[in-house]
């Protein structure tokens, strides 16, 4: 009789001893999570907000999401045939690159889908992050700046001046050009003015049940 997927053992000749423990643990948890729940996906996300995530990991309480690295979550699951802890779960290895993660839930796939595609919150834009549209402040009374700030508006690259106990702009000021990256300075400055430009959201990128693979599209869509 042939040996089950589930007993073979796949080293972590790629972790270092010191850390062996620790990401041995990540591996035999992900593991016991496929054992455990019906359905496996593999989720993206821009941006690790820790605030967000947190929403997310409330809301899951019920499943298990899994943050690591992904070289160690794909030895978890196995990238080869031979491998593979599951039927078709190296295909699953294959989607996590870049700023993913696994979800293990019974919940019913519509409603994983559902949840997903609903989850979306307004976040400060950080650095790097494209403006959409034109944000300039114009001379005058600097709104949501106290005269204390003095020394940090100047920082931020502001030309002000107190005038009746208030911050004024001297010349109009540039916060983003829609297009363009943001600065650092920039995205302090946006976060005074209390404008979201970003939204934190997390996208499915697979679905795994039972053996069987399918990619899903942005909109959760399988891809065909």
């Amino acid at each position: 009789m042939p040996k089950s997927k589930r007993d073979r053992e796949v080293p972590l000749t790629q972790v270092k001893k010191k850390d062996y423990g620790r990401k041995g643990e990540l591996v035999s948890s992900i593991r016991e999570a496929v054992d455990t729940y019906g359905r496996l996906y593999v989720f993206e996300f821009a941006d690790l907000r820790s605030t967000h995530m947190a929403t997310v990991r409330s809301n899951w309480r019920d499943s298990r999401l899994f943050l690591g690295k992904n070289k160690i979550m794909q030895i978890a699951l196995g990238s080869t045939p031979e491998a593979e802890y599951q039927d078709n779960l190296r295909s699953v290895s294959k989607m996590l690159r870049g700023n993913t993660g696994i979800l293990c839930t019974n919940r019913p796939h519509d409603e994983v889908l559902g949840w997903f595609n609903d989850f979306l919150v307004d976040d400060f834009a950080q650095q790097g992050f494209v403006a959409p549209y034109d944000i300039t402040l114009e001379r005058g009374p600097l709104q949501n700046f106290h005269t204390s700030m003095m020394a940090d508006v100047r920082k931020l690259g502001l030309s002000a001046t107190i005038n009746n106990g208030a911050l004024h702009l001297l010349d109009d000021f540039i916060v983003c050009q829609e297009g363009q990256p943001i600065s650092a300075e920039q995205a302090k400055v946006l976060v005074i003015l209390d404008r979201k430009l970003a939204q934190f959201r997390v996208t499915l990128r697979c679905h795994w049940c039972s053996g069987e693979f399918e990619e899903l599209s942005d909109a959760g869509m399988e891809i065909s």
